[in-house]
């Protein structure tokens, strides 16, 4: 995994796009960089807004527990933790954007991103967004933002605590896990390491085995109440079950044979009270039987008189049809007569309506008429009163038009000449080699400038590549001579160590050293002299590193200006490839420019000339146009009026005949119309107006009322005959029914008091029913108890096993607070660290080895310089606490990635306490570190570390709170 750009824009402290790319020059080349700047400048949120790209998340709100909200615009309130508050105060939109290398060897690139509704600074915060793009394959990730963070945690192959902890090193962390105790050396080293899951396990055991002694004791209180029947009553409620079981059974046999006789009883008094009531119904149904049977001879009667009616009404029908048939025919007539009335009337109402349309019309184009004329009303009077007196007006207005028209020929003639000289200056063309030529001159005066500065590019390339071929040899062998000096400083600076001049005193003169195996020992007895050779080779060293590194970054910037030379050349080369090899002298362009110059004074000349002309025609032409519209207007004026006028004519020839047809349909609608009310009249003395069709049908239709009625009043007395027999059955039923009841009533016992027998009944069998339930209920929950005991025994026996199991493992791990399996687990786990750990420091410093102490969570070094001396941390050095701490942090980033590779590193702060000489020595080994293959950016702000480190990234604050950000 590798970072190759960081893009920010308007988070905190940066107002607007800040841009840091890796694969750009210095950065591209420079294995380790510094970020650097005063407080708050920002240096943190550059970090912030790597982790918000690839996590929506950020350090810095991670250790935020509490959930307050504060203000953010007007009435919107927004939770403190929330990430949305890096979107800087007063700005409408914000984002975090990431390019990186992941483990599937594809770039990819993450934007996070927050804006304001309606992209104002006012408007309320708005969800912030995630999109991730393939830039190799130009792929979108797809889904919720959820799933898309999913994906991305697969392809950079870490998890936002990994993250964390290998690609952002919390220095200071391992700082404080050096000398801390050992229950806060597990907890630090749970939160650095992400297995916290072992105090869980602790406290989880420790819980559990809680839980079990006190459901073990709850099962045996719950045991305890639960009562049992002595033997001797339980068989005594078995027995009295059998007796009330016997006595309810009897009690429901005697109950059922008392409500069987209540029945008969009862039953016997309402077929009684049924008889009686029969009887009256049945003296009811004869009486009206017998008026049924007045009423259908009464209706017989009516029928035959109102037959002998109808007989004598034929004649005054057939008469009535007759005057039906004249009338029917008169009416069609007088129909036909109203729709020719209408019509004739209707088609006049028309014609008049037309004839003043036309009037008006020929009114409005008599006023347009005399517009155009500019007169007052004289064609209009004329043509109004008679049509006769309107020609000669109308020959008088077309003379004047023939005038107009011979006037706008003569004119067009005179223009036409001046377009044949226009079209002979052929101004196109003119404009057209005007704009070449323009385009020629301004080429060539870049080709002459570009020229120029060729031959001064061309000159400094030659003095930068004479500079660059020394500058590589001197660098060159400057680098050999720090290399011989290294390894010089190295043996002095071991010589000189206490182990060395403590053991070199113990040699004498003619023993072999056990070291080297030579008798000779020139520095026993000159050990002033040693140390003099040991400053004077630091002092040498130390002397030959800075010129080195000053050469390397006067190499670094000579690189450069060399590629902004060739940038620059081969942008003018490319201006001049234009142009043939003859044609690039600066004389020949000179002469070339000024050719064009002269050409362009010749054109414009021309062009003024014909400005000047074309000025004269544009005033011809509009003078044309007004007259071309004005004989037109004319024209089509004449003509309307000619053609309204004839329409006038017509129309009034039409409304004469029309007038004549009118009168014609008035005078056979009156006559028509009076033979109709003769008829109508006498029509109306006969059958009351009724027509013979109408009054046929009432007779008809009221002779079959007649007939319905009569037949509906016959089947009243048949039904009623039918009613009467059903009745006299009945109550011959009912006669026998009471009989055999009367006959079991007799058998009977006291009758009369039989619902007393039967409530005394129930409540002696209600009394048994409730004692049997009671029993029941004792014998039950007997049984229940038995089952009860028996499963609760069983399960005793289970939670018993369990809480014993419990119990063992709590008694090895478990703890209320987790400190015991946490301490067990981690001394595994920092065995597992202080491997990675011991690796990284073999590069940083040889001297010492990390080791555990035996049983425990401390730690403890071992000096290689002094024999492998075990010695505790607190007799290291301040420098020498760095160096552990680091190896520390890139073991735990080892142990964290999971066997990725991770190419970038940035360590944040940690080196402000640290003197000249232990800065001296973290700056050698960050610089031994960049050796292995990850580029190290280091935030701080020592001003003694910056100057060391070539390449920075440098922001600076402004008093407004906004900081800007300088690569160099």
């Amino acid at each position: 995994m590798k970072i190759l750009a960081i893009r920010l824009k308007n988070l905190t402290s940066i107002e607007g796009s800040l841009e840091i790319d890796f694969m750009q020059e210095p950065l591209r080349s420079a294995g380790i960089f510094a970020i650097s700047g005063p407080t708050g400048a920002g240096k943190s949120t550059i970090l912030d807004a790597l982790c918000l790209a690839l996590y929506d998340r950020a350090p810095r709100f991670s250790a935020s527990v509490e959930t307050v909200y504060l203000t953010d615009v007007g009435e919107n309130l927004i939770s403190q933790a929330d990430v949305k508050n890096f979107l800087r105060r007063g700005m409408s939109e914000g984002y975090a954007e990431v390019d990186f290398l992941g483990v599937s060897g594809y770039r990819y690139r993450s934007r996070w991103s927050v804006r304001r509704t309606h992209s104002r600074a006012d408007g309320s915060l708005k969800a912030q967004t995630l999109q991730v793009t393939n830039l190799d394959t130009d792929e979108e990730f797809q889904g919720s933002r959820k799933e898309v963070l999913s994906r991305l945690t697969e392809v950079v192959g870490l998890t936002y605590e990994q993250f964390t902890r290998t690609v952002l090193l919390a220095q200071n962390d391992f700082a404080t896990f050096l000398k801390s105790r050992e229950s806060a050396k597990a907890e630090l080293l749970e939160k650095l390491t992400g297995t916290e899951v072992y105090s869980r396990i602790s406290q989880e055991v420790f819980a559990r085995n809680k839980a079990a002694l006190e459901a073990l004791n709850l099962l045996k209180n719950s045991m305890s109440f639960i009562e049992l029947l002595p033997e001797e009553e339980f068989q005594g409620l078995l027995a009295e079950k059998e007796l009330l079981s016997v006595s309810r059974a009897k009690g429901i046999k005697q109950l059922a044979e008392l409500n069987e006789q209540l029945t008969i009883v009862r039953s016997l008094k309402a077929q009684e009270e049924q008889r009686e009531k029969k009887r009256k119904e049945e003296a009811t149904e004869v009486e009206k039987q017998e008026k049924l049977r007045q009423t259908l001879s009464l209706q017989t009667e009516a029928l035959a008189r109102f037959r002998e009616q109808c007989e004598a009404l034929q004649p005054m029908l057939r008469k009535a049809r007759e005057l039906d048939v004249q009338i029917q025919t008169v009416q069609t007539g007088y129909q036909q007569a109203v729709q020719t009335l209408q019509s004739a009337r209707q088609q006049m109402e028309e014609i008049q309506k037309k004839q003043r349309a036309g009037k008006e019309a020929l009114d409005a184009h008599c006023t347009v008429v005399n517009r155009l004329l500019k007169t007052e009303d004289a064609l209009r009077s004329s043509l109004l009163q008679e049509s006769a007196s309107a020609v000669p007006e109308l020959q008088r207005v077309e003379q004047l038009l023939f005038r107009e028209e011979q006037r706008l020929n003569l004119i067009q003639q005179a223009n036409d000449e001046r377009v044949v000289r226009l079209n002979a200056f052929k101004i196109h063309s003119l404009g057209e080699e005007q704009t070449l030529l323009l385009q020629q001159q301004t080429s060539v005066q870049r080709a002459c400038e570009a020229g120029e500065q060729l031959i001064l590019l061309q000159s400094r390339q030659q003095l930068l590549s004479a500079e660059g071929k020394v500058l590589a040899q001197q660098l060159s062998a400057k680098e050999e001579q720090v290399r011989s000096m290294r390894r010089l400083y190295e043996n002095a600076r071991m010589a000189m160590s206490k182990d060395v001049i403590s053991l070199r005193g113990e040699l004498h003169e003619g023993e072999p050293c056990p070291v080297c195996g030579s008798t000779a020992h020139p520095y026993r007895q000159e050990e002033g002299v040693a140390d003099a050779l040991y400053q004077s080779i630091e002092k040498e060293y130390l002397e030959a590193t800075d010129v080195h590194k000053q050469l390397n970054d006067r190499n670094i910037a000579l690189l450069r200006d060399l590629r902004n030379l060739a940038e620059q050349q081969a942008v003018h080369e490319q201006l001049l490839a234009t142009y043939p090899e003859a044609e690039r002298t600066p004389e020949f362009l000179t002469q070339r420019l000024e050719q064009i110059q002269h050409r362009l004074l010749q054109l414009t000349e021309k062009q003024n000339e014909y400005r000047c002309l074309y000025q004269e025609w544009q005033q011809q032409e509009e003078e044309v146009k007004k007259l071309r519209v004005y004989c037109e207007s004319l024209r089509e004026s004449l003509t309307r009026l000619r053609l309204q006028l004839q329409q006038v004519s017509s129309l009034a020839e039409q409304c004469i005949m029309l007038r004549q047809a009118e009168t014609t349909a008035q005078t056979r609608f009156n006559a028509i119309n009076e033979e109709l009310l003769k008829l109508q009249s006498e029509r109306g003395a006969l059958l009351k107006g009724k027509s013979a069709d109408e009054a046929e049908a009432a007779v008809i239709r009221h002779e079959k009322e007649m007939n319905i009625t009569l037949e509906r009043a016959r089947k009243e007395v048949d039904a009623a005959q039918e009613r009467i027999a059903m009745l006299q059955g009945e109550l011959k039923q009912l006669s026998i029914s009471i009989e055999e009841l009367i006959v079991e009533k007799a058998r009977m016992k006291d009758p009369e008091r039989l619902p007393e027998a039967i409530i005394a009944r129930q409540e002696e069998n209600l009394n048994t029913e409730r004692r049997l339930s009671t029993v029941e209920a004792l014998l039950l929950r007997q049984k229940q108890n038995l089952e009860l005991l028996a499963v609760k025994g069983k399960e005793l026996a289970d939670r018993q096993a369990d809480a014993e199991r419990w119990g063992k493992l709590n008694k090895l791990i478990g703890s209320a607070d987790g400190a015991k399996f946490k301490v067990i687990a981690q001394s595994y786990t920092l065995n597992l660290l202080l491997r990675h750990a011991n690796k990284h420091l073999s590069y940083l410093s040889k001297r010492y080895k990390l080791q555990q102490v035996p049983d425990t969570l401390a730690l403890q070094v071992i000096d290689c310089d002094m024999c492998d001396e075990v010695r505790t941390i607190y007799s290291l050095s301040g420098g020498e606490s760095f160096l552990i701490s680091l190896a520390l942090a890139l073991g735990l980033s080892s142990l964290s990635s999971n066997n990725l590779k991770v190419e970038s590193l940035f360590i944040d702060e940690g080196f402000g306490s640290l003197d000249a000489d232990s800065l001296r020595t973290a700056m050698e080994a960050l610089e031994q570190l960049q050796m292995q293959g990850r580029k190290i950016g280091v935030i701080s702000h020592v001003q003694e570390m910056s100057e060391r480190i070539a390449v920075q990234v440098r922001l600076h604050k402004s008093v407004n709170g906004k900081s800007s950000i300088v690569i160099q």
